[in-house]
């Protein structure tokens, strides 16, 4: 049962990394500037904002291929923030069914034009987001399989598009680390699964990529932090989303565990400060997702600063009231639980903490060191 809920969780992941932001790759169009002012705008969880400067882009600029599909985007994540999810995938629904026949008209205009096939292949692979929701198995594999064959052709066809590189990297790397089954099946896409590979595509759209690379360094954030550990690496990543998209709750939490994992103590507490403060601002949907981060990085926190018990009411609160859908940090708090307990020679609390963080196995580094635990108690 946790197998199957942490692949159908992965893969939530992975479409939502693929299509949630289609990218323009290098052209420019009529209305770039606008539509990257609602990008900003939606990364700064101004998102009701954000859908009114995309809408008047795809009425102003209807040939502009970014305009579109992140309008979609957008109106499907301030749902997700704000609404049911029944509401949710109506919304979205009934939003690609619009932009879709758009991006075929569009590809039918412009034949050479890479771009609208890019586009016209994640608006695809983004229904797959809706019939995994409703559990239809088929119908995700199809929609998936549709849009990442014509992302593929595109990429392979135009290696020079830099921003090409993070979805097939994500692919790549996923498949890279997963189990054979998974590999067999990114094998059918053509794909020759590669961690290493995959990472070198990951960094190459964070560096160059002139759309991609937001998403492209919160995902080499979140791989360096907690699969791939590079700390150095994620907070320069972090840093520069944190500078960017200053009320970007998520890419805070990401440059707060960077600063205490690379023992920046005093920027750390400064940026714990400012979370707090940031979560009046969440929607309550978005709180309920959250506050277990927050809660985590405040025992993470005291922790590192030797204040155990202090570290321990933190980090309870974090595993009672975990709300979010992912659950590295989860894994995260089960493991520094079992610390916190291995500290207090607390040997039987520990040993159950750590049971709980290998039983997500969800390919993380965290799974190897709490293994590690179980069998050696942790000692400071």
């Amino acid at each position: 049962m946790i197998k199957n809920m942490k692949s159908t969780i992965t893969l939530k992941r992975i479409l939502t990394i693929l299509n949630l932001f289609a990218v323009c790759y290098g052209q420019s169009y009529s209305g770039d500037d606008m539509v990257r002012q609602g990008v900003h705008t939606f990364y700064n969880y101004e998102t009701a904002e954000a859908i009114e400067i995309l809408a008047k882009a795809r009425q102003d600029h209807p040939e502009n291929p970014t305009a579109h599909l992140t309008w979609a985007a957008a109106r499907w994540l301030h749902n997700q923030a704000n609404s049911t999810v029944e509401k949710t995938y109506i919304d979205l629904d009934n939003d690609l069914n619009e932009v879709i026949p758009v991006y075929e008209s569009l590809v039918e205009k412009n034949p050479n034009d890479p771009n609208y096939q890019l586009y016209l292949g994640s608006a695809t692979g983004l229904m797959a987001r809706i019939y995994l929701g409703k559990k239809e198995w088929l119908e995700t594999l199809n929609w998936a399989y549709s849009g990442f064959r014509i992302i593929q052709n595109v990429e392979a066809d135009h290696p020079d598009i830099v921003d090409a590189s993070l979805p097939i990297g994500v692919v790549d790397y996923y498949a890279g680390l997963s189990n054979v089954l998974i590999q067999w099946g990114a094998s059918l896409l053509g794909l020759d699964p590669s961690r290493e590979r995959g990472l070198t595509k990951i960094e190459r759209a964070a560096t160059e990529g002139p759309w991609s690379w937001i998403e492209a360094k919160g995902i080499a954030s979140f791989l360096y932090l907690w699969v791939d550990v590079d700390l150095e690496k994620a907070l320069i990543h972090s840093g520069e989303l944190v500078n960017s998209f200053p009320r970007n709750f998520y890419f805070r939490i990401l440059y707060t565990e960077s600063l205490i994992r690379c023992g920046k103590m005093n920027s750390a507490l400064t940026s714990l400060n400012i979370l707090k403060k940031m979560v009046t601002n969440l929607t309550e949907i978005q709180k309920h997702w959250y506050f277990s981060y927050l809660q985590y990085e405040l025992a993470l926190y005291h922790f590192e600063e030797g204040k155990t018990e202090k570290a321990l009411i933190y980090i309870n609160e974090a595993v009672q009231n975990y709300g979010a859908e992912l659950d590295i940090i989860l894994a995260n708090a089960w493991c520094l639980k079992g610390q916190l307990h291995d500290l207090k020679h607390e040997r039987m609390d520990a040993k159950k903490a750590y049971k709980s963080c290998i039983k997500l196995d969800n390919y993380t580094y965290t799974i190897d060191l709490a293994k590690l635990y179980l069998r050696t108690p942790f000692q400071n």
